[in-house]
C-alpha cells in the first residue's frame, strides 16, 4: 500500500481549517497538496514557507491533477463552492456545521449534484456534525431506548476547585460542573499531583469533603493543568440506557480539544474514504471506519480490533 500514488487534494478556502489541513497534508505519506483555492481578494496573500511551491488559484477549474477537494469555507457558502467543484467531476469533503433538517436538506442537495456528475461527496465531516455524531450513534446503538445529553463547555465551579486544591498532594485543580438528565449535579475534578502523591487517597479525600457529598464525583489526574485550561473546547456526552432486566447502562465521553485540529483530521480521514465510495452524498456515520484509515487500514485493524 505504501507504493500507491498519494491522493492529491485541493484546499478550497484558506482560513484556520484550511491552514491546518495543509499542515497535516504536508506531514502525511499518502496525501499530497495539489492546489489552494482562495478568493480573488486573498489570492496574493503570503503563504507559509513550506507551501510556497503550491499553486494558488481563484477557481477550482484552474487547478491541475486534483483527485478531491476539501471545502473549508464558511457554511453559508459551502453549497455554492460544492456546486462549482462537482461540475468539474471532482469529489468533495465539506465540514458544514449544520444539524437536523438543515443538514438533511444540504446532504440531499449535494447528493443530486454528485449523482449528476458521477462522483462521491462527504458532508458535515468535522467535529460536530461528524466525529461527535459517530460517538452519539454508537452510544445509542449500545443502549437502545435510553437518552443522551450533550454538554458543551462544562461550567467551572470555583468553590469546589478551591477545595480540591487544598487536598494534600494536589499541586493544582480544576472542577467542572455538569448536570445529568435527571437533574443531579456531576463533578469532574482535574488534579495536577505533587510528585509521589497517591491518586486513590486524593480521590477519597475529595469525595469525602462536604462540598462533594451526595454528588457523582469523578477525579482525573492530568500532567499539566495549565495546558488543559487553555484548550479551546470541551464536551461531555452522557448516555443512559433505560432500566430493565439487562441492567442500567451508562456510557460517558468527556473530552477537551482544539476543534479546528479535529475538524481538519476528520476531513483528511474522510478524503481517504472517497476512493471506496460510489457516486452520491454521505454523512460520516455512513462510511466504513476502515475506509477512513486509507493505506493504514490493515495496521489499524491489527491495533484496534
Amino acid at each position: 500500500m505504501s507504493s500507491m500514488k498519494p491522493l492529491r487534494l485541493a484546499i478550497v478556502g484558506f482560513g484556520r481549517v484550511g491552514q491546518v489541513c495543509a499542515e497535516l497534508i504536508s506531514l502525511s505519506h499518502d496525501l499530497g497538496l495539489a492546489a489552494i483555492v482562495r478568493r480573488a481578494a486573498s489570492a496574493g496573500g503570503k503563504l507559509p514557507e513550506t507551501l510556497r511551491s503550491i499553486p494558488v488559484t481563484i477557481h477550482i477549474g484552474q487547478a491541475r491533477d486534483v483527485d478531491a477537494a476539501l471545502i473549508c469555507v464558511p457554511t453559508n457558502v459551502v453549497r455554492e463552492a460544492a456546486s462549482q467543484i462537482l461540475q468539474h467531476g471532482i469529489p468533495i469533503v465539506d465540514c458544514a456545521t449544520l444539524h437536523g433538517e438543515a443538514l438533511h436538506t444540504h446532504k440531499d442537495t449535494i447528493r443530486k449534484m454528485a449523482l449528476h456528475h458521477g462522483v462521491p461527496a462527504i458532508v458535515g465531516a468535522g467535529w460536530d456534525p461528524g466525529a461527535l455524531s459517530v460517538f452519539r450513534s454508537w452510544f445509542a446503538l449500545l443502549t437502545p431506548g435510553g437518552s443522551t445529553e450533550t454538554q458543551h463547555h462544562a461550567g467551572t465551579s470555583l468553590r469546589h476547585t478551591t477545595m480540591a486544591r487544598s487536598v494534600r498532594g494536589v499541586e493544582d485543580a480544576l472542577c467542572a460542573e455538569v448536570r445529568a438528565n435527571d437533574g443531579r449535579v456531576q463533578r469532574y475534578v482535574y488534579v495536577e499531583l505533587e510528585k509521589g502523591a497517591d491518586v486513590d487517597k486524593i480521590t477519597q479525600a475529595i469525595r469525602a469533603d462536604p462540598l462533594f457529598l451526595g454528588e457523582d464525583t469523578q477525579v482525573f489526574p492530568v500532567e499539566n493543568l495549565a495546558e488543559l485550561e487553555q484548550e479551546g473546547r470541551g464536551v461531555v456526552l452522557d448516555r443512559r440506557g433505560s432500566p430493565g432486566r439487562f441492567g442500567h447502562q451508562h456510557l460517558l465521553l468527556e473530552a477537551r480539544f482544539d476543534e479546528t485540529v479535529l475538524t481538519a483530521r476528520i476531513m483528511l480521514a474522510a478524503a481517504r474514504a472517497l476512493l471506496q465510495l460510489e457516486p452520491g452524498a454521505y454523512a460520516l456515520t455512513e462510511i466504513p471506519l476502515s475506509a477512513m484509515w486509507g493505506e493504514r487500514a490493515e495496521n489499524a485493524h491489527r491495533d484496534w480490533l
